[in-house]
């Protein structure tokens, strides 16, 4: 008998994971220090040309070029891999760089605005990028663990950055720096290279999305303009960048406003930035290591994500209405940086978690545009703003700006409060996306039954009526058998007295019935013959039953050789006995073998009396009765969905389910097997039983009533697949829909994590776990011996 797998048993970790995290935050280092390079380069290089009110026009330029750059980055990532589309990129940045750098010896201002142009798109496309590759190479469970570590590779390159500007600023002055970032650009294309895992894919595989459309589809794929039309919650997340970046543009003004002000000679500007720069990754790598990582994990994970991202847009409101009274450099200096923070590690691990559970097609046609084109159109229509109040007195302009950043980032807020429920949306999708990762022919694949997926169908049971019967095939089929041997050994006696044969006329006129004329009478004397077949014989022919016959037929239930044909009759008239049969089943005193087999009687029944009583069965002491009445539930509500189940009662009773301990939910077992052919769990199918204990199965199928059902089904075969991908959505998806006290007590079972130290118990509770352990441990006991006795 195969033994069910725990999900302790997690997939082995995949070989190179940790070396693809450790590529990552090296990578995301030396991506941020050039970027951060970068900008203290360019700005010093453009402020040291031009005057400050000739930035506005500046951004807006950007933005523009930005977008187009964008538009082609976006049409790329649906056609190439985003792990050879960035590395690519960061080389032509290279020579880019490169470039400029000859140019600016002969004509300073022109190299000034080709790097900003060079530095507003496409450094900001080898950001996103970046993070392309980083959502695709892990799965979202993973993602949000790693993630922090990433991050803080980041920020701790925004420090080096900030410091190699500042150094080389002061020794050798701006120009000199760009071919040092050169090279970096080139580092980080080949460690973008080396983090791919073997075998993947350089274009983008469209077959693995799930959709049905292999690389040989002539399906034209949408673009990313019409997934953004098409798709609200991408479309928030691109509203969060839009306004996130007018405000910090609107802020960031008041800053270089203030700094251009009182800072003149280029070289002290070029110094200036760098120390700020510096400063400013220093302390969003103290917030990103020290807070970010606890702050999503510590705080209710199903809404943390979201939370890390409103932080940025609650600070600018209160930071904005603190510096305007007391507007100055210092004062706009430390407003900026710590939105700089935020941006960078609240904002970022928030927004990247948001953008993870997206379906890869969606994501790489979407991505560039929100993370670049948003933010561009940001920078444009801030600086726009900022071009009108320049028109406004000086003293008046900059306070108007950073009340403007303060009402935009009100509305910032709200949509943020709005992304929890989308994500869990988005996780969803991404579940039955990968529907094709368990049925198809990779290394999560299942093996066995192709209509595994299915939800549960109506079985023909020989002319019952399907709005009142079991809907077990099981139990048709092996009652069908009995039936069929009964009626051919009826028809080898008939032809046996036919044929003139003798036979024992004793035992013959044994099993045939008394001549008795009161049908009910005459009923009752079959019902209570004790003769397997005269019961099965009426059972078969006198359907449906007599309902006054229920009290005769129940008993039979726990005499296994005629209980399937009973259960069958018993079915048909269930909306007739439902009180009766709900007393038996709720009656602690009643045999054990007729209560578990009671609640798969009662699916037809469209009696809320039925509802209830399955319910309250849910908390019984036997474990089988609660598995069968939880089963029972999932298949009326599958035939009456307008049946309504309270919530909240019902995670209570998840809850219930799993505070036993470890050992006795890893035993629990069932006396009535399903055959290799049952169809009736809304949960497992065959090849999964083998893998999976019933405890689990028998909360998933409970959690099933108040939750949707396919996804939650494919997250619970998703753990116990070998594809972390899909396991790690799983858990995700589980984390972001169910309650919080439902998910602590729940996840340790599910996620496998090593449970704490057991405090002291008393002797009686030992006695108690030892005594409710002893199936598994005689189930143990026997492997063993046949272990001992084959060697």
């Amino acid at each position: 008998m195969p033994v069910a797998r725990s999900i302790q048993d997690t997939p082995p970790e995949e070989p190179g994971l940790s070396r693809a995290v450790w590529i990552a935050t090296i990578c995301s280092a030396l991506m941020i220090a050039q970027q951060v390079a970068n900008k203290a380069a360019r700005d010093a290089l453009f402020l040291s040309h031009f005057a400050v009110d000739q930035l506005p026009p500046m951004l807006m330029s950007a933005a523009i070029f930005s977008i187009v750059i964008v538009y082609f980055a976006s049409k790329a990532m649906i056609r190439w891999s985003p792990g050879i589309l960035t590395p690519a990129l960061f080389l032509l940045s290279a020579l880019l760089v490169t470039i400029e750098f000859g140019v600016a010896g002969q004509n300073p201002k022109l190299a000034a605005v080709l790097l900003y142009l060079h530095v507003a798109s496409i450094g900001s496309i080898l950001i996103s990028g970046f993070w392309s590759v980083v959502n695709e190479r892990f799965d979202p469970r993973t993602a949000k663990r790693r993630i922090g570590r990433i991050a803080g590779g980041a920020t701790l390159g925004g420090l080096l950055g900030g410091l190699l500007a500042e150094r080389m600023g002061a020794t050798l002055g701006v120009l000199p720096t760009l071919p040092v970032l050169a090279i970096i650009q080139v580092a980080c294309a080949v460690l973008l290279l080396a983090m791919r895992p073997k075998g993947a894919p350089y274009l983008n595989p469209a077959a693995s999305t799930g959709n049905g459309e292999g690389a040989g589809s002539n399906k034209k794929k949408a673009s990313g303009l019409a997934i953004l039309m098409r798709v609200a919650y991408i479309r928030n997340l691109g509203l969060l960048v839009l306004l996130g970046n007018i405000a910090a543009t609107l802020i960031d003004y008041v800053f270089k406003a203030q700094a251009a002000a009182t800072l003149t000679d280029g070289d002290d500007l070029m110094r200036f930035f760098a120390v700020f720069y510096t400063l400013v990754s220093l302390a969003t790598f103290a917030v990103q290591t020290g807070f970010t990582r606890r702050f999503l994990e510590g705080v209710d994970p199903s809404r943390s994500v979201a939370a890390a991202v409103a932080i940025r847009p609650g600070f600018v409101i209160l930071g904005a209405l603190t510096v305007i009274p007391f507007l100055s450099l210092t004062s706009a200096a430390i407003f900026r940086g710590f939105e700089a923070v935020l941006q960078s590690s609240f904002f970022r691990s928030g927004y990247e978690l948001l953008f993870a559970p997206i379906i890869p097609e969606k994501k790489r046609a979407t991505k560039p545009i929100v993370d670049v084109g948003f933010d561009r159109m940001g920078d444009a229509i801030g600086g726009g703003i900022v071009r009108l109040m320049l028109f406004l007195p000086v003293g008046i302009s900059h306070p108007v700006m950073l009340l403007g950043a303060a009402l935009v980032s009100v509305v910032a807020g709200f949509v943020a409060t709005t992304m929890n429920r989308g994500r869990a949306v988005a996780l969803e999708k991404s579940l039955l996306n990968q529907r094709a990762a368990l049925d198809g022919d990779g290394p999560g694949a299942f093996r066995g039954d192709p209509s595994i997926m299915q939800t549960l169908s109506g079985i023909d049971l020989t002319g019952v009526d399907m709005t009142q019967t079991m809907n077990t095939h099981s139990m048709a089929t092996m009652a069908g058998d009995a039936d069929e041997a009964d009626e051919a050994e009826s028809a080898q006696a008939k032809a046996r007295a036919g044929a003139g044969g003798t036979g024992d006329t004793a035992t013959q006129g044994a099993a045939r019935a008394p001549d008795i004329r009161d049908p009910l009478i005459a009923a009752i004397v079959e019902l209570r013959s004790g003769n397997a077949k005269r019961i099965r014989t009426y059972l078969r022919t006198s359907r449906p039953i007599d309902p006054h016959l229920a009290a005769h037929v129940v008993p039979l239930l726990a005499w296994d050789e005629v209980s399937l044909s009973a259960g069958r009759a018993l079915a048909e008239i269930a909306p007739a006995i439902t009180g009766q049969l709900i007393d038996r089943l709720l009656d602690a005193k009643e045999e054990f073998a007729i209560r578990r087999r009671i609640p798969r009687l009662l699916t037809g029944s469209p009696h809320e009396h039925a509802v209830q009583g399955l319910l309250t069965a849910l908390r019984d002491k036997r474990f089988e009765v609660r598995f069968q009445s939880g089963r029972a539930l999932v298949r009326m509500k599958e035939k009456q969905p307008e049946v309504k189940i309270e919530r909240r009662r019902v995670f209570d009773i998840v809850i219930a389910e799993a505070k036993v301990d470890r050992r006795v939910w890893e035993s629990q077992r069932l006396l009535d097997k399903p055959s290799d052919n049952d169809e009736d769990s809304p949960i497992v199918d065959k090849v999964l039983r083998e893998r999976t204990n019933r405890s689990m199965e028998h909360v998933f199928t409970i959690l099933s009533l108040v939750l949707p059902r396919e996804p939650l089904r494919i997250a619970f075969r998703g753990l116990y697949t070998s594809d972390r991908n899909l396991r790690g959505t799983a858990l995700e998806y589980l984390e972001s829909v169910l309650p919080d006290d439902v998910r602590r007590i729940l996840w340790p079972f599910l996620e496998g994590d090593a449970p704490k130290d057991p405090a002291e118990r008393s002797r009686d509770e030992i006695m108690k776990d030892l005594l409710e352990s002893n199936q598994s441990i005689e189930i143990n006991l026997n492997e063993l011996r046949r272990k001992h006795g084959k060697e």
